[in-house]
């Protein structure tokens, strides 16, 4: 959609276009705030895909100098710029509230990818290597920028990398959650987020008749969701039925202790009854006969008299 499209559409006397480029710039900061709250307040990062964060810096930056050579809609430039801001104050936090754990192992390829790469690329223990990989990568960029941007060629290169690399987005957290069999540590708010902005946007892409590879991307990108969307509901699922059946194992085990605590009960008792002499024993058993006997025949109050 244009900006001059939207420009003539008006709600509340505020032009469309405006109203867009403000939801798409505060998008990344409602989506992510709720993932970012909860691993400040857990104070650990387990469960969400860091190669995920790595993807959308990766994405924006190429985004924003692709706009910055060729302007063409601001909301998308916006979107762009605060979704690095975003990533790049989530990686600080996922770094600093790494568990312990993955900080004592040789590397962290067994925490978000678990395979091992060259030079342990983006699975560094070290929190500097990933914010130098980060300069270099958007140094590089801004070199090749500055030297072909009079070339369409160049901006169509880093158009498609940029889709393709989106595209993939989710891929990293469907393994991570596929390894770890859970979702543990990663919102739900951020999966509906997800599947509905990149759900309306891939149709958007359709409606609109942009370029093949738009669409492909999207679509690719939406159907990686609904996978994530299906772990979640299949774990789940899973989780509640393996509580349900602790749960029972639990009153069963409870049952197993209030019966054996009786027939110990009674076991004490014949025991200690066994450990008293033997004319103690014969004088209660005495006293209970005759017990018996007067509770049997009562006396009248003449009887006393």
């Amino acid at each position: 959609m244009s900006s001059s499209a939207t420009a003539d559409v008006k709600i509340l006397g505020i032009p469309l276009n405006y109203i867009i480029a403000a939801f798409l710039a505060v998008s990344p900061v409602t989506s992510y705030a709720d993932q970012m709250f909860y691993v400040w307040r857990r104070k650990s990062s387990e469960g969400f895909a860091l190669d995920t964060s790595g993807l959308l810096i990766a994405v924006s930056t190429l985004r924003i100098y692709y706009w910055l050579g060729r302007p063409l809609e601001l909301p998308i430039f916006l979107q762009s710029a605060s979704m690095l801001v975003v990533q790049l104050i989530y990686l600080k936090m996922a770094l600093m509230y790494m568990p312990a754990v993955w900080r004592r192992s040789k590397s962290m390829e067994d925490v978000f990818i678990p395979f091992k790469r060259p030079i342990y690329f983006w699975q560094w223990k070290s929190d500097w290597k990933f914010y130098l990989c980060i300069a270099i990568f958007m140094a590089v960029i801004g070199i090749f920028e500055l030297c072909l941007r009079s070339f369409d060629t160049w901006f169509a290169i880093i158009a498609r990398v940029a889709v393709a690399l989106e595209a993939v987005l989710p891929l990293p957290q469907l393994i991570l959650n596929y390894t770890r069999h859970s979702l543990a540590g990663f919102r739900f708010t951020l999966l509906f987020a997800w599947v509905s902005g990149d759900f309306v946007k891939t149709l958007f892409y359709y409606i609109d008749g942009q370029e093949y590879y738009y669409k492909i991307g999207g679509t690719c990108q939406t159907v990686l969701d609904f996978g994530i969307l299906a772990q979640y509901i299949y774990y789940w699922r899973k989780k509640r039925l393996e509580d349900r059946k602790a749960k029972e194992l639990n009153v069963e085990v409870e049952d197993l202790k209030s019966n054996s605590s009786g027939s110990d009960s009674d076991v004490d008792a014949d025991e200690d009854a066994a450990l008293l002499p033997s004319e103690t024993v014969a004088t209660a058993n005495t006293a209970h006969t005759t017990a018996t006997a007067v509770s049997a025949n009562p006396l009248t109050p003449e009887q006393v008299v």
